[in-house]
């Protein structure tokens, strides 16, 4: 009978080291568009390649920035950037929980406009993902008096650097950015587990990653008529550094024998791995049916480069009205699928396949020199995640979140 018992206590134990230290150890690799950045771009569901006529373009297309009006300065912060994970029925009954939030400014640009051609610098944040996390479990099963696990995560990318572009005639230009790319990472989490026969088991991990490398992006804008305008951009991002450092930690206290066993275990990880980005293309148009409507599409295709990853392609469309000179509307709508070759009998943990699909809205006051936008962006999607290392046994989980907007910009 003890003998049973300690079999289900250890069977627990590694239930929840499964659970929460195998699941993936980036904020959201699987996924490319988890934030949108830019004033008008952003709520219009990031539909901006065939646009791009404001700073913003430096990230979504170089080549819109030829055709600025004029110097400006502009910034957008996500006021609340709030994400919620749920995966169903994972400890026991009890369902897992997973949130981040944060607030980060996310984009600022400087635009400088001549004649022919515009110079642009800008700094934008495409990734951050926080998690602070303290759960308590009270007799989660009946050899297990009390479960307590800590985590607390950040993941933050930060891209910036200079543009230009160059304006031929009246309906062609060309672009060209040059990002420079810097990734911070940090994880810590333990958790402590106590049996009811005295018995425990304390888990600590730290870890810690930096990335830094050039993210070129190339871009062209054409308007074969007045009221159309097509686009292109090209990018892909070279690490010329990467350098990972984990340590953890486990001790356990095993008294099911009627005599106390002690066991401890420590690991140190060092990697200079680098990771290899997918090849971004992406195309789009733009339609002008009268001088305050507009309609645009956009399509982003991902080319795996790293193995254990599939090619991707994302849908976005946006449309943008004015009531008048002074104030402006915006909604969008945007697919965010998962980079993950499709499942099968075979699928193992650690594996989480999730659609997410996005939508966004915004509204801008003009001045004379300057504007002012607030808007929203929520996404929400549903899939099947692999927690259990080795296991092919599923849970459901649905993804949410909700970001609050807020921009700024001035002529110069």
């Amino acid at each position: 009978m003890k003998y049973a018992l300690r079999q289900i206590s250890l069977s627990f134990s590694i239930f929840f080291i499964s659970c929460f230290v195998a699941t993936q150890l980036y904020a959201d690799v699987d996924h490319y568009k988890n934030m949108l950045v830019g004033e008008r771009a952003a709520t219009m569901g990031g539909t901006y390649v065939a646009i791009s006529d404001d700073s913003t373009g430096c990230y979504y297309n170089p080549a819109g920035i030829a055709y600025a009006v004029g110097d400006s300065l502009s910034g957008s912060g996500n006021v609340l950037h709030k994400m919620k994970t749920v995966y169903s029925e994972t400890i026991g009954t009890e369902d897992w929980v997973r949130e981040s939030e944060t607030l980060v400014p996310n984009y600022f640009g400087v635009l400088k406009k001549y004649k022919s051609y515009s110079f642009c610098f800008s700094y934008v944040v495409p990734e951050a993902f926080i998690e602070h996390q303290d759960l308590v479990f009270n007799d989660p099963l009946s050899t297990v008096k009390i479960y307590y696990q800590s985590l607390h995560s950040e993941d933050i990318t930060y891209l910036m650097g200079p543009s230009g572009a160059l304006q031929f005639g009246e309906n062609f230009s060309l672009g060209l950015t040059l990002y420079y790319h810097y990734r911070s990472f940090m994880r810590q989490y333990h958790y402590f587990l106590k049996s009811t026969d005295g018995g425990y088991q304390l888990y600590y991990e730290s870890n810690k990653q930096r990335e830094d490398g050039l993210m070129p992006k190339i871009g062209v804008q054409w308007s074969p008529w007045s009221l159309l305008t097509v686009g292109m951009a090209l990018d892909q991002t070279f690490l010329f550094n990467a350098t990972f450092q984990g340590n953890a930690s486990i001790h356990n206290t095993d008294n099911s024998t009627g005599t106390a066993s002690y066991t401890s275990l420590m690991t140190r990880t060092i990697s200079e791995e680098k990771r290899k980005f997918p090849l971004h293309l992406a195309f789009g148009a733009a339609y002008f049916p009268t001088p305050s409507l507009l309609y645009t599409v956009d399509l982003d295709y991902y080319k795996a480069q790293q193995k254990g990853r599939a090619d991707v392609i994302n849908y976005s469309g946006g449309t943008e009205y004015y009531f008048d000179p002074t104030n402006a509307v915006r909604f969008g709508l945007f697919t965010n699928y998962t980079n993950l070759p499709q499942t099968d009998s075979t699928t193992i943990a650690p594996y989480e396949y999730i659609d997410i699909y996005g939508a966004s809205f915004g509204y801008t006051s003009y001045s004379s020199s300057s504007s002012l936008t607030l808007g929203a962006i929520y996404t929400s999607g549903s899939g099947k995640a692999w927690l259990y290392s080795g296991s092919t046994e599923t849970r459901n989980m649905k993804r949410d979140s909700l970001t609050l907007l807020f921009s700024a910009s001035s002529s110069l």
